[in-house]
């Protein structure tokens, strides 16, 4: 009984030290036998015609917003430089209603640049989405093609190198842009 104890715990040792070889060594002769490749899909979405007319839509819609919001803060500092300038000359009571004043249109401001950051990111979301989906299938389509067996972000973290051949970002602007 006692030998079979002991059978029973190398067992588990044995089939981890198996594993550990079969892991160990496939995926290199995978990795030899398949290709991975990389993409930069902010290059895409700068470079591709979708992409550039999707960016200077939002480009126009930041500029829009930007304006109202420095009309909007110019306007706040014109109200407090007038309310410094006058404030020795007003009475405690004119003094903390001014005070008051600057400090609901000091939150109104906030709420319009929080309202303005939540809307381009809506804008962004919206007008990106559609795209991003096209860019999906692009790119599954090319990794089947092309058999790939992984298509990663270029630019995340943990990557530091990449052949150049293993880029196919550019391939992917073409292809995207011709079925447009």
């Amino acid at each position: 009984m006692n030998l079979f104890a002991e059978r029973i715990n190398a067992f588990p040792l044995c089939v981890g030290f198996i594993l550990l070889f079969v892991l160990s060594t496939s995926p290199i002769a995978y990795a030899q036998k398949n290709q991975i490749a990389v993409i930069n899909m902010q290059k895409v979405l700068r470079n591709s015609k979708a992409g550039k007319k999707a960016m200077a839509e939002l480009n126009k819609k930041f500029e829009k917003l930007k304006r109202q919001l420095q009309a909007k803060q110019k306007e706040l500092k014109a109200f407090k430089q007038e309310m410094e300038k006058k404030a020795p000359l007003m009475n405690e009571e004119a003094r903390a209603e001014k005070e008051r004043q600057y400090k609901k249109m000091l939150r109104e401001f906030k709420d319009k640049s929080d309202d303005a950051q939540y809307e381009m990111r809506q804008a962004e979301s919206k007008r990106m989405e559609p795209i991003l989906k096209q860019l999906e299938k692009i790119v599954t389509k090319i990794g089947k093609e092309k058999h790939f067996v992984v298509i990663m972000e270029k630019n995340m973290p943990g990557i530091y190198y990449t052949a150049p051949d293993a880029d196919i970002t550019d391939l992917v602007i073409k292809v995207f842009d011709r079925s447009k």
